[in-house]
């Protein structure tokens, strides 16, 4: 793993949640990279609907900050999980990567 990707520090579900409510759904930026691990088929599936539906509908099970001072969100969904990587700005959420990993994957912090 790069260094920068590494997790430096873990942050509890419900801090992470109480600190997105101060943004809206139309604060939510998806950029050109998030969803370039994905198939065509997979995007139709996940989408920047079903994006935004996670972030703020669900409960991570693991937040953590990265040494490059990106977030790492990982949801289970459907038996899947997902890590989405952030970049977390005052006025601005950008979803900068969306993965599928395996269980295994998830970091141990």
């Amino acid at each position: 793993m790069v260094e920068g990707h590494k997790i430096s520090k873990k942050v509890e579900a419900d801090k992470f949640l109480e600190h997105i409510q101060e943004y809206e759904q139309e604060n939510i930026e998806i950029t050109k990279h998030t969803f370039f691990h994905f198939s065509d088929e997979q995007r139709k599936i996940y989408n920047e609907s079903w994006v935004k539906e996670m972030f703020f509908n669900e409960i991570p099970i693991l937040v953590g900050i990265q040494n490059n001072g990106l977030w790492a969100l990982f949801y289970k969904y459907e038996k899947k999980i997902f890590r989405f990587i952030v970049d977390m700005q005052p006025d601005k959420i950008y979803i900068v990567t969306l993965y599928i990993i395996d269980e295994t994957e998830i970091p141990k912090i």
